[in-house]
Order: structure tokens, then sequence, then C-alpha cells
């Protein structure tokens, strides 16, 4: 249960801040506009993000596949600061 809230507090914080980044970098008018609507989207992903660990069968499989999200987000937050 523990290791299931861990990975929730600190993967979920990480891939929310990548996939916030990676929506405001994608934003017609540009980040710069967009940064306050996600200032505000950030802990609506974050806790959806953690309630989908208690999804997860066990705290391994919490940790891999928040894990995986994580990863995906922050790769997806480099292309769309590459491309836009």
């Amino acid at each position: 249960m523990w290791s299931r809230t861990l990975a929730g507090l600190v993967l979920g914080c990480f891939a929310a801040m990548a996939l916030c980044g990676a929506i405001a970098y994608m934003t017609p008018a540009g980040w710069q506009t967009a940064i306050i609507p996600v200032i505000a989207l950030f802990p609506l992903v974050w806790l959806g993000l953690f309630a989908v660990v208690y999804a997860s069968r066990t705290a391994t499989r919490a940790w891999v596949g928040l894990g995986a999200t994580t990863a995906v987000a922050w790769a997806a937050l480099l292309l769309a600061r590459a491309v836009w």
C-alpha cells in the first residue's frame, strides 16, 4: 500500500509536470498564454495518475506502469519543446 502511494507521489508528480508542460507547449497561442490554465490543470492530472496507481494489482506493476508513463510524458515534453 505504501509503495503504491510513494509511486503515485513521486512518479505521478513528475509525469503530471511533463504532461502539463507538453500541453502548454502544444497550444496554438504559445506556452506563455497557457501557463495559468495548465497550472490549474496540474493537480487534476496528478490526482488522476494517483488514482490509476491504486487500480494496479501489485506495487511493482504500479511502479513499472507509472515509470513508463513518466518516461513517455517527458519524451513528449522534449519533443513538444523541439517542434514548437
